[in-house]
């Protein structure tokens, strides 16, 4: 009996299973560019948006921002419309009754917020000095702008460089730009990936003083809206401010007229206002 079992489990061993598994496409061949097309790809990408108006998906991540006006949703949907310089507006509905959950607005230095779930307006200034522990009061438009409006490299006046990042089966151009030129220390401004399969702008990483990390926004699939190249989905991530969003464009139009009186939001009657200072804590609130 055990010289049988004993085979059997040898020829056990010996069988060999067969898993049949997708083939994986073969990977697209690098293409080639010089600096100057890529500083060049920047420039144009920069000129073809001078507005838009897209519909959106809005997907908050943990800790985001935007978790404490629509934590509970799964299926936000909402508006988005820029008009370059910093003008921007976002509308945030609620899934199936598409009542809006928050609409903010700003002109690149101040934004109002109103939240009508909460029945509060928040007005503040574009920029978050010190993070506050309440979420909601270091959100800012701007830092949706800075990854839906693409800033142009002078190459006249800018300094640069270009590096070249292989991570795996991926293969990336990267273009570094510096906060201004000169000897000594220097800051990192930004850094703009193209992906070599296609030498699309796939992420753009901003800096701050000292090298601080601001702000990652990653982009993909890109498609063709009315003669515009853009990216369908943009993700973006603030460290220091510890929140993420994924911005999903399911229908947008490029370069229309938009009138600055878009851009107007006014707090309604009876509507609780808080100022919000720069750096992200409330400094007076009251009725209006």
């Amino acid at each position: 009996m055990a010289v049988i079992l004993l085979a059997a489990g040898l020829s056990g061993c010996a069988v060999s299973r067969i898993r049949r598994v997708a083939r994986m496409p073969p990977p697209s061949p690098l293409r080639h560019a010089s600096v100057a097309q890529l500083v060049a790809d920047i420039n144009a990408q920069s000129r073809a948006v001078r507005t838009f108006t897209a519909s959106v998906e809005l997907e908050p991540e943990t800790g985001s921002a935007f978790t404490g006006v629509i934590r509970q949703y799964h299926d936000v949907r909402g508006y988005i419309l820029v008009k370059r310089p910093h003008w921007i507006r976002v509308v945030g509905q609620a899934p199936v009754v598409r009542t809006d959950l928050f609409d903010m607005v700003s002109d690149g230095e101040r934004f109002n917020l109103y939240v009508p779930p909460r029945g509060k307006f928040y007005v503040g200034t574009a920029t978050v000095k010190t993070p506050s522990k309440n979420s909601l009061e270091n959100l800012r438009p701007q830092h949706l702008t800075d990854a839906l409006l693409l800033e142009p490299l002078d190459p006249n006046r800018a300094c640069y460089f270009r590096e070249d990042v292989q991570s795996g089966s991926e293969s990336d151009y990267v273009i570094g730009e510096f906060d201004r030129c000169g000897t000594g220390l220097l800051d990192l401004k930004r850094k703009i990936w193209f992906n070599r399969s296609d030498l699309t702008i796939s992420r753009v990483q901003l800096y701050g003083a000292e090298g601080a990390y601001l702000e990652d926004i990653r982009y993909s699939d890109y498609q063709e809206f009315g003669g515009v190249s853009y990216p369908a989905q943009i993700a973006i991530r603030r460290p220091v401010e510890d929140y993420s969003l994924t911005i999903r464009i399911l229908h947008a139009e490029f370069n229309q007229p938009i009138p600055l009186a878009k851009f107007t939001l006014k707090s309604p009657p009876g509507v609780k206002v808080i100022n919000l200072n720069s750096a992200g804590q409330p400094e007076a609130s009251h009725d209006r």
